[in-house]
């Protein structure tokens, strides 16, 4: 009979309870543990002679494993020994080795699937909720201590050594030449990690050594495993922190897996009680950048250092080129060539830019490094010297690399010095500076741009410099599309509203200081003291000018606070009243009037896309929860008066659809002014139409509306463009219309006069086909004769 009755859950077997007394247990020799190990090995193997694993199984259940395992499919076989084992983990030894055999086999496919069959096992009812331990560590020398508690301990020693191999079996395939291979090891790990907490040391550095994957498709899967281990697991962040940490520290970690680690680390979600963690991730930062910044330095000194041996080789030709004449060219060969590489290194130099935009990586590197700063620096608690020392680095990222890297280093420094309470005036110089920019019109963070210069802006106390930041905004609204003047006509309006004193700038006029001098001309000769007057008012005429001329507003000026903005008003928004897109129209007539702009912050709804997805009439799709586990989610609003960019129609799930009946109804004032062009088109197209035709196409406008598509192939592009130029502000030049329709007629009774010449010619000559034929072939040779 067994010691123990066949179940699933054998770490659940209850045994007798055992007197823990470490003054009366016995303290055991290394031999007595072998011989106590050695007899609980005998107990296990006998146990498992003795135990019958299909008793449960019928006769007919019996019979068909059997055939499963002898003529069935690898996945057959593989689901019977899972069930097998499933059925009592304690007696299933040799079906255990049979599945460590599989994974070894050289056939990729058995090797994985006998692999995740194991993983489900261990992962599922096979190991307990916590670590084995293993038969030494236990009481041996208690006096309670029985067969069963050897035959058990036995068995969860053996357990933590099979389960070791397991986990190399995963390392090896791990390594495995094949990419999908080492996707589903990685999965693997992760499970295992997050399910079980046997070995999850080893298990962890496997995960994170994946980060270096040479496949962007391993990597970028270690790196989501590692985020989702986090979610499931917040305790373990410190313990995977430092794990990560110790890849990127150490030597000859390639480029690739630094960039995965630093995007891995943040993505790391921190609460108000992990400032330690906040504090770790920072350092981690704070020294990549250093290594980063060394690496560039590095390679602008070796560039450097070859342009001056290229120059002293050229200079040392130059000597020997007048020597000999033979040498000559030759020399003249390799001077041509080392100018191309100094050229060249040249070119690489100043589009480096202090050698920080050499590798696209690094470039990404930095800006991922900029992020996990911007999230952590708001939980960490750093003492100000540490800030203060890499603030020069953050100026000088703002000055190289992409306009991205730029933008999170500006936004970095902009939230340091807040919490420091040490707004410089350095930022916001350079801040000025970027806003002329000629990046800025063709990135894709025009909204992140937006929002920090709306925060910087919002948090000035010195209207002087808020003045000329508001002047500079309106300038460079004129080169930017209606988006992104929408944007910022929409910030303006929030700062119109917080800083009441800037509506001077739209309601005050300038000052008219022009003066004129009269000064009397003697009927006499100019003796001295008529010289030494007028020379007196001349002088007095220019110091009253060159005062003048300093209360001018001057935009070259490098300190917006000495531009002289606010003695100037915002002449630059007149022009935007009249503008073609209806949205920044509006928003400038906003501006003037003084009142608040409403509706949503949205660039993306005056984008052209928006305006064209709006013919086709589909029905928008549903609004979705969050992308994944990762931090990187959309916003689905903003709380701090900035302006967002959205993808896609999910904000039109309640909206009106623009080729609906109730949509045609409305009133003109209660359209909005983007929708306007909408609202004319379908009423003029409603109104020309019969009403029999008109109610055939609303129903079936419904029934397309139920399915989701229209049909849009009775859409007349002539009435289309008739509504887009009557849409146009002012309207078309009528005088043009005139002259393009006379010219027209004119074009078609001169082309009538000249087709029925040409008719007239052909009936005249139909009879002399064959003559004009040979006047034509004597004519050609006396031409060339000629």
């Amino acid at each position: 009979m067994a010691l123990l009755e066949p179940t699933s859950e054998w770490h659940e077997i209850e045994l007798p309870d055992l007197t823990i007394n470490k003054k009366n247990d016995k303290e055991l020799s290394i031999e007595e543990i072998a011989q106590k190990k050695s007899y609980a090995k005998s107990l296990l193997k006998q146990e498992n002679e003795k135990v019958d694993m299909t008793t449960q199984l019928s006769t007919s259940d019996r019979n068909f494993v059997s055939n499963i395992m002898t003529s069935g499919t690898l996945s057959d076989r593989v689901s019977a020994l899972t069930l097998l084992i499933q059925e009592s983990p304690l007696h299933s030894l040799k079906t255990f080795d049979t599945l460590l055999t599989m994974t070894k086999k050289k056939g990729r496919q058995e090797a994985v699937m006998a692999l995740q069959s194991l993983k489900d096992l261990f992962a599922g009812s096979v190991l307990p909720d916590r670590k084995l331990i293993y038969f030494a560590d236990r009481p041996l020398g208690n006096a309670s201590v029985d067969d069963r508690h050897l035959l058990l301990w036995y068995f969860e020693d053996h357990l933590k050594k099979f389960y070791f191999q397991v986990v190399q079996q995963i390392e090896a395939l791990s390594h495995d030449p094949l990419v999908h291979v080492r996707d589903n090891m990685v999965r693997c790990i992760h499970d295992l990690l997050s399910g079980k907490p046997e070995q999850e040391q080893n298990l962890l550095k496997l995960l994170v050594n994946k980060l270096g994957d040479s496949e962007n498709k391993v990597a970028s899967r270690a790196s989501q495993m590692l985020v989702d281990l986090l979610i499931a697991h917040p305790g373990m962040k410190m313990i995977v922190v430092r794990e990560i940490e110790q890849l990127l520290l150490r030597q000859n970690t390639p480029e690739r897996a630094q960039y995965y680690s630093l995007i891995t680390l943040n993505q790391t979600i921190l609460t108000a009680k992990e400032s330690a963690v906040a504090n770790k991730l920072i350092d981690i930062y704070f020294v990549s950048f250093r290594r980063i910044l060394k690496l560039s330095e590095e390679e602008e000194e070796r560039k450097k250092k070859e342009e001056e041996e290229e120059e002293n080789e050229e200079n040392e030709d130059v000597d020997e080129k007048k020597k000999s004449q033979s040498k000559k060219q030759d020399k003249k060969k390799g001077k041509k060539g080392k100018k191309g590489k100094k050229g060249q290194a040249k070119t690489d130099k100043n589009s480096g830019d202090a050698g920080l935009d050499v590798d696209e990586l690094q470039v990404k590197m930095v800006g991922a490094i900029l992020t996990g700063i911007n999230r952590a620096f708001h939980f960490a608690k750093i003492a100000d010297e540490v800030v203060e020392k890499h603030l020069e680095i953050l100026f000088k990222i703002t000055h190289a690399g992409k306009f991205y890297t730029a933008v999170q280093a500006l936004s970095l420094i902009f939230t340091i010095s807040l919490a420091k309470q040490t707004v410089s005036d350095r930022f916001y110089r350079t801040l000025y500076e970027s806003m002329l920019d000629n990046r800025l019109l063709i990135t894709s963070k025009q909204t992140q741009y937006l929002n920090l210069l709306f925060k910087a802006v919002r948090a000035d106390s010195d209207m002087r410099r808020v003045k000329a930041f508001v002047k500079r905004m309106i300038q460079i609204a004129g080169h930017h599309q209606p988006p992104f003047v929408c944007g910022l006509f929409y910030l303006l309006n929030q700062l119109l509203i917080s800083k009441p004193a800037l509506r001077t700038m739209l309601t005050t006029p300038e000052e008219d200081d022009e003066e004129e001098h009269f000064v009397d001309v003697s009927d006499e000769d100019d003796d001295e003291e008529n010289v030494e007057k007028k020379e007196k008012i001349d002088n007095d005429t220019t110091k009253t000018k060159a005062t003048k001329n300093n209360h001018l507003y001057d935009g070259r000026k490098r300190d917006p606070r000495f531009s002289n903005a606010e003695a100037s008003c915002l002449w630059e928004l007149i022009p935007f009243r009249n503008h073609y897109h209806p949205t920044v129209a509006y928003y400038a007539e906003r501006l003037f009037t003084g009142e608040k702009i409403e509706g949503e912050p949205d660039m993306h709804n005056n984008t052209l896309i928006h305006f064209l997805d709006r013919f086709v009439y589909r029905n928008p799709k549903k609004k979705t929860g969050t992308r994944g586990k990762s931090i990187m989610q959309p916003l689905a609003g903003r709380q701090d008066g900035g302006i967002m960019m959205t993808r896609g129609n999910a904000d039109e799930v309640n909206t009106t659809p623009v080729n609906s009946v109730e949509f045609w109804r409305k009133k003109v004032e209660q359209v909005p002014v983007d929708e306007i062009f909408f609202h004319k088109y379908f009423k003029q197209k409603r109104d020309g139409e019969p009403m029999e035709e008109t109610s055939n196409k609303k129903r079936k406008v419904s029934e397309d509306d139920e399915e989701g598509l229209s049909d849009n192939d009775g859409v007349d592009e002539d009435e289309v463009w008739r509504a887009m130029t009557s849409s146009i502000p002012g309207g078309l030049d009528d005088d043009l219309d005139d002259i393009d329709e006379d010219s027209d007629e004119f074009d078609d009774e001169e082309m009538r006069k000249l087709l029925e010449d040409e008719d007239d010619d052909i009936s005249d000559n139909d009879n002399d086909n064959d003559d004009m034929g040979e006047i034509e072939m004597v004519e050609a040779p006396s031409s060339d004769s000629e």
